[in-house]
């Protein structure tokens, strides 16, 4: 099961995210974070909350990022939990996605 909040920092949408982003839960976190891709310029999705991530979830995260890229919005992720920052390294997405400690950006 995944959650989130939405709040605005900094002049971010910030998507606070917990919960497990797997098999189950990929499609709604895709759905939330295109939501906010559609309602604001610069988007981030906080994940110090989220406690797994599977490849589905990573999915869900790149198709974001790709929805994002397609409306010219400015798209990024940030505070990952050392074992959320272990599988976005190991899966090489460092290199394609904007990845910040903590905001402000």
């Amino acid at each position: 099961m995944i959650e989130a909040t939405e709040e605005t920092r900094s002049g971010w949408l910030a998507v606070s995210v917990s919960g497990r982003a797997d098999a189950e839960a990929a499609d709604e976190l895709e759905k939330i974070l295109r939501g906010a891709v559609k309602r604001s310029m610069k988007v981030v999705a906080d994940f110090a909350d989220l406690d797994y991530i599977s490849s589905a979830g990573l999915r869900a995260v790149i198709q974001a990022a790709r929805a994002a890229e397609a409306l010219n919005v400015e798209f990024a992720v940030c505070a990952l939990p050392p074992n959320i920052k272990k599988v976005f390294d190991m899966s090489g997405l460092h290199h394609i996605l904007k990845i910040y400690g903590e905001l402000p950006c």
